[in-house]
C-alpha cells in the first residue's frame, strides 16, 4: 500500500495531539516512530511510506519582522533532525513545496500586516501523485494523512478507477469532508500515537 503524507499537517497535528494528552512539552523537539504508526493503524509491514515537506523561501533581501524570523529559525533547526530520522525509517522524503512568508490582513486597532507562513504546493503534488497512482493497475489501495480538503476532488476521481482511498487523522482533527470524500476513515487517538514517541529529543 502506498502511504501519503502531508508533513507539515502530519507533524503540527501530532504535536498538538502529544502536547494536549501532556506527553511532550510546547517547547520540545521530538523523535518518533512514524513508520511504526502507520504499520500498526494500517495493519501492514508492507508499505510504500511517502513524505510530502515544503522548504521555506524567502525573497533575496527581505528581511521577516522578528517574531516570524524566530519561527523560520526554529522551523529550519527542527527540520534538519526530524527529516534525517524520518529518511533512517526507510521514508521516502519529498520536497514538494515552500513555505512563504506573506503579508497578512491589516489589524482591525492599529491597521499594521502581520506576517505569517502560508504553504503552497504540496496539496498539488499529493493530488497529481495520488492520481497517477490510481493509473497503476497493482494499486488497490492507498492511505493519505492529509485534512486539506483541496484533495477532495483528486478523491472522488480516483475512487471512479476503483482504488480503495484510506484517510488518516489524528481523532481530534477528524474533517468531516474529507471523510465524506474517502473510502474508509482511521481515526488515531492519543493513546496510540503516545505509542511511537521516541524519548530522546532531536
Amino acid at each position: 500500500m502506498i502511504v501519503f503524507i502531508d508533513g507539515e499537517n502530519f507533524r503540527q497535528r501530532l504535536s498538538d495531539c502529544l502536547l494536549a494528552s501532556g506527553r511532550t512539552k510546547k517547547s520540545e523537539n521530538f523523535k518518533y516512530d512514524v513508520a511504526g504508526l502507520l504499520r500498526e493503524v494500517l495493519n501492514s509491514n508492507d508499505l510504500d511510506i511517502r513524505y510530502y515537506a515544503s522548504e521555506i523561501k524567502t525573497p533575496v533581501g527581505y528581511v521577516p519582522a522578528k517574531r516570524v524570523q524566530k519561527q523560520i529559525n526554529n522551523i529550519r533547526s527542527y527540520t534538519r533532525k526530524w527529516v534525517a530520522d524520518i529518511k533512517n525509517q526507510g521514508i521516502n522524503y519529498i520536497k514538494a513545496g515552500n513555505l512563504k512568508v506573506k503579508e497578512g490582513k491589516p489589524c482591525y486597532k492599529c491597521r499594521a500586516r502581520q506576517e505569517h507562513l502560508q504553504e503552497k504546493g504540496v496539496d498539488v503534488r499529493i493530488s497529481l501523485d495520488i492520481f497517477e497512482a490510481s493509473l497503476d493497475k497493482n494499486t488497490k489501495e492507498i492511505a493519505v494523512f492529509s485534512s486539506d480538503t483541496d484533495l477532495c476532488p483528486a478523491y472522488h476521481k480516483i475512487k471512479k478507477y476503483g482504488t480503495t482511498v484510506k484517510y488518516l487523522c489524528f481523532a481530534p482533527y477528524l474533517n468531516r469532508a474529507v471523510s465524506a470524500a474517502t473510502t474508509e476513515t482511521i481515526t488515531i487517538t492519543a493513546a496510540i500515537a503516545a505509542k511511537f514517541l521516541k524519548n530522546s529529543e532531536l
